[in-house]
């Protein structure tokens, strides 16, 4: 982990912050289903077909399947990150804060498992209370592990008064 602050001058509430965060962590697996695809569909209003037409993708694309969109992908990244990190004591909330660096390197069929893999890359302070955390992230198809989705994904830790 990097930090731009010794440990020992870290707020109190990020010492349990820097403990979950100091190791590699792989989250359960998901599968995408053709619902949840299409409801992100209708949450983003990307209908394109290689997403939602099954019957069209049977002779219209590789693997005669529809393939799940990017940003649904990426969207898995947070799910591990809010449950863990909203539960630390004296962390008041936690806000996407943006991504530096995003990939969408291969496409994940309908019905396929994904996990995410987290890793930090850094915790700074950006103002009093507020600290950026920087993690490099992965989804990855189960079992084969190859590497659908990689980003830079920021948080800002808000610490309670």
């Amino acid at each position: 982990m990097s930090c731009n602050v010794s440990i020992d001058e870290l707020p109190p509430a990020l010492h349990a912050l820097r403990q979950w965060a100091a190791g590699e962590r792989l989250s359960g697996s998901t599968r995408i289903t053709q619902s949840r695809i299409d409801a992100f569909a209708d949450a983003t209003g990307d209908h394109n077909w290689i997403h939602t037409d099954p019957a069209r993708a049977q002779t219209g694309l590789q693997g005669g399947q529809t393939i799940a969109h990017g940003f649904l992908l990426l969207s898995l990244t947070v799910e591990d990150d809010v449950a863990a990190l909203a539960g630390f004591p004296g962390i008041a909330h936690v806000l996407n804060y943006g991504l530096n660096k995003v990939r969408f390197l291969a496409p994940v069929p309908s019905g396929s498992e994904v996990r995410v893999r987290s890793q930090l890359l850094s915790l700074e302070e950006r103002r009093p209370g507020q600290w950026l955390l920087t993690q490099h992230k992965t989804v990855e198809v189960i079992p084969t592990g190859d590497v659908a989705v990689v980003a830079e994904q920021l948080s800002l830790i808000v610490l309670a008064d």
